[in-house]
């Protein structure tokens, strides 16, 4: 044994001791995410968890282990395909190996715990891998780690850590050996042995997992002197979060005191750096938020209109129109919260929410907007006057299949009117697909747009469930089409939290076919998602990003994008070095820089006016009369509004601006 083995030995076979601390420089991760599966239900919020743990854990100011040192496994088909993963990583690890896992958990017919890989099928253990298998793979890893940490979120996780009593037939009971007991070990789980794991369909994230990202991203407010956070404290502040909402309690267990070693930062002991020179505080905390991160008259009731009323109860003097930033490029107009007020929140019987995408229809504020999830439905609105804004219901139209029969799945993203005015064409996560309908009677026509195959779902393509089609836009002659995906496909990088996304062009003529053109590579800014397109002409777009962090709010941003020249990237790998395959984009406004009037959220927002902006719609030049401002003449109209998600904290808010694109 040469002196460097040997000393790296000593290392490894010393006990924690003062001033010992877990290196993320010498780690390594495996992060594992099963929602996508064959026989078992699904879990959508499984693959999100995934890829915002990551972030969290690679971020330099929570612990910064290197991303080449963090392996993320999306789906895995069988236990091989789970277990192999691990193996590769823990050869990377020195100090710790952090295996992380999200997806069911099942209880075999010895009641021993079971991971689920996309083909387990119910029954069939052998589909499945026993936890002790992965037990014993933990074990094995120390030949390299030093350290091992696992984290659970499934159902019955804590089985993993349990001492008690297991069947062994006739009705006897016999002791149930702790399940893990490795040197040098942490192991956190989201429930108890007996209880299930909470993991809301309609939730970005499980609700274990979810936790835990707050924690690791905010800090302990309890001790904001506390430099370092260990795993025994996240492990009470998760548990805290989850145990006041009711859920199942997380557990933990530690060996051989990993569970007092600093492990992350506090991020409660290391407040935003001061705002540079010339901007606000403001704009601190909504980059810190993304970094992490569509006939009903407004009633009146005591003189003022539902839109007057949040004016008059805010009491904040922020001057709206007013420009959103220093280079008076964008100039917010008005703002208007009248469709999410009752009784004009409903229509038809039907609610208005979700509105996730929005065209105008015509002069005079004439717009449509699509819901988002089921039923599928399109809402007819007046808008106002982009310097009035004044939203009203006039109309609801369903969407019907080709056949006649109402969709049972639909989740509506992106809204094109084409030119006559008789079909729309509606993205939809569902699918995914591009789809043409009449507007007079809601069905559909004809046969879904082509789909690039790495735009498809898992296995006929590499899209990630609930970040695939969500914006569309045409051209003001209809001759070209625009879908642009949310997240990225599997293949394609993120780059220090910079999503790399595609967006596909289609050549063809309103109400005929569309065929497929070229693809265009687009960079995300840290922590935000390309959500919707607007197209100014054949080569520029309006991009609109958004981001969302528990506890901070929303960020939100409308770029301009330039594709003249841009390559064509169909077939390409978007990877760390496609720099020069990437479309050129440059920031119109950040809306965390727009004035706030006397607008006021529910939600925790760095600026008032933000919410879950989905739905953007570019509109004709501005008059005179459009404004009260005579210089703004000239300028491009611009809607925006925002999905509320069906919740009572947060609003169906639109917005109007005016942008110099000249």
């Amino acid at each position: 044994m040469s002196g460097q083995d040997r000393s790296e030995a000593e290392e490894n076979s010393r006990p924690n001791g003062p001033g010992d601390r877990i290196d993320p420089a010498r780690s390594a991760c495996v992060l594992i995410g099963v929602g996508g599966y064959e026989s078992l239900p699904p879990l959508p919020s499984v693959r999100r968890s995934v890829t915002d743990l990551k972030r969290a854990l690679a971020d330099p100011e929570i612990w910064g282990v290197p991303e080449s040192r963090i392996k993320t496994v999306l789906d895995p088909a069988s236990p091989g395909d789970l277990t192999g993963p691990i193996y590769e990583t823990a050869e990377l690890a020195e100090d710790a190996l952090v295996v992380y896992y999200a997806g069911h958990g099942l209880l075999g017919w010895d009641e021993q715990l079971h991971l689920t890989p996309t083909s387990m099928i119910s029954g069939r253990w052998e589909t499945a891998l026993e936890f002790r298998r992965l037990r014993e793979i933990l074990k094995e890893s120390g030949r390299h780690a030093r350290r091992r940490i696992l984290i659970l979120d499934c159902c019955f996780s804590g089985r993993a850590l349990e001492t008690g009593a297991m069947a062994a037939g006739d009705g006897a009971r016999l002791p149930r050996p702790r399940q893990v007991e490795i040197d040098g070990s942490y192991v956190l789980t989201s429930t108890t042995g007996s209880a299930p794991s909470d993991a809301p369909p309609t939730e970005t994230h499980t609700s274990f997992t979810g936790a835990l990202i707050e924690v690791l991203n905010q800090g302990d407010p309890e001790n904001p002197g506390a430099e370092g956070l260990s795993l025994d404290r996240i492990h009470q502040l998760v548990k805290k979060r989850l145990v006041a909402k009711g859920l199942p309690e997380p557990q933990g267990l530690d060996h051989n005191g990993v569970g007092d070693l600093p492990f992350v930062r506090n991020r409660k002991a290391f407040p935003p750096p001061p705002a540079p020179a010339g901007h606000s505080r403001r704009t601190v905390l909504a980059a810190a938020a993304v970094t992490g991160v569509l006939g009903l008259a407004a009633g009146a009731v005591g003189g003022f209109t539902a839109h007057d009323r949040i004016r008059a109860d805010a009491g904040n003097t922020a001057s709206i129109p007013g420009p959103c930033g220093g280079d008076g490029k964008a100039v917010i107009l008005d703002v208007s919260d009248d469709l999410d007020r009752a009784p004009e929140n409903e229509h038809m019987g039907s609610r208005v929410e979700g509105l996730s995408a929005l065209a105008l229809a015509g002069e005079g504020g004439a717009a449509l907007a699509l819901r988002d999830n089921e039923p599928a439905q399109v809402f007819s609105l007046s808008l106002g006057g982009p310097g009035s804004l004044e939203p009203s219901v006039t109309g609801l139209q369903m969407l019907y299949q080709e056949n006649g029969d109402r969709f049972t799945k639909f989740d509506g993203e992106g809204l094109v009117l084409e030119n006559g005015g008789e079909t729309v064409l509606a993205s939809s996560e569902s699918g995914p697909a591009v789809r043409r309908f009449r507007i007079e009677d809601g069905r559909q026509v004809g046969d879904p747009l082509p789909l690039p195959e790495e735009f498809r779902y898992s296995p006929d393509g590499n899209a990630q469930s609930g970040r695939s089609l969500e914006a569309l836009a045409a051209t003001p002659d209809g001759a070209y089409l625009y879908a642009g995906m949310e997240g990225p496909i599997l293949g394609d990088y993120d780059v220090h939290g910079r999503h790399q996304v595609r967006i596909q062009r289609y050549q063809g003529e309103p109400g005929g076919d569309y065929t497929l053109d070229r693809q265009f590579g687009y960079q995300t800014e840290v922590g935000l998602y390309l959500v919707e397109l607007a197209a100014i002409d054949e080569d520029r777009l309006l991009a609109l990003e958004r981001g969302y962090l528990s506890g901070l709010g929303n960020g939100i941003r409308v770029f301009e994008i330039d594709l003249g020249g841009a390559d064509d990237v169909t077939g390409e790998v978007l990877d760390w070095n496609a720099t020069d395959l990437l479309v050129s984009k440059t920031l119109l406004f950040d809306m965390a820089n727009c004035p706030e009037g006397d607008i006021t959220s529910e939600e925790t927002q760095p600026n008032q006016l933000l919410q879950n902006v989905e739905g953007m719609a570019l509109g004709p030049e501005l008059g005179r009369a459009d404004a009260d401002d005579p210089d703004l003449a000239g300028h491009r109209s611009l809607y925006l509004i925002a999905d509320n998600n069906g919740r009572p904290a947060q609003s169906t808010r639109v917005y109007s601006f005016a942008l110099d694109l000249r």
